[in-house]
């Protein structure tokens, strides 16, 4: 197998993931790229986190973060609020809005998750995800331009 393979592989992959959801988010009023519904499902799996947080559990830089979050507050689908014992640090909170919508992403994500794992066993996919991980850390120790 050519080395680029597998890169191209994973790269259309993404692409026609995002495809895939596309018009299910629009049609939630959920606003799309910079990993919005990424947020409002991590936020429904966990409870309010900080920003930094977020970015972290949801593999986005923070200025993206930023950048999103205003987004979904515009959309009052989250909102910032005092962590508890600590009056300068904010945390993201679902609102209402902001949990149905969470819900609905947690569905769609799950139907995802239903049809790309079709036919492949779940010790195979934990392989596939173990291995992409470990490409991943591989990017993390050697920034481009060393060897």
């Amino acid at each position: 197998m050519e080395k680029y393979l597998l890169r191209r592989a994973v790269a259309r992959l993404e692409l026609e993931r995002r495809r895939w959801l596309r018009g299910y988010f629009q049609s939630l009023g959920i606003p799309l790229g910079q990993g919005q519904p990424r947020i409002l499902e991590s936020l429904l799996r966990e409870g309010p986190l900080s920003q930094r947080q977020l970015a972290q559990l949801c593999g986005i830089d923070d200025s993206t973060m930023s950048r999103s979050v205003d987004r979904l507050v515009q959309a009052e689908l989250v909102r910032r609020e005092a962590a508890p014992g600590c009056r300068r640090s904010l945390r993201i909170c679902l609102t209402e809005a902001g949990r149905q919508a969470a819900e609905q992403v947690a569905a769609a994500f799950a139907r995802e998750d239903e049809v790309l794992l079709r036919g492949i066993g779940l010790e195979e996919a934990a392989r596939t995800a173990a291995l992409l991980e470990v490409m991943r850390e591989n990017l993390l120790r050697e920034p481009f331009g060393e060897t």
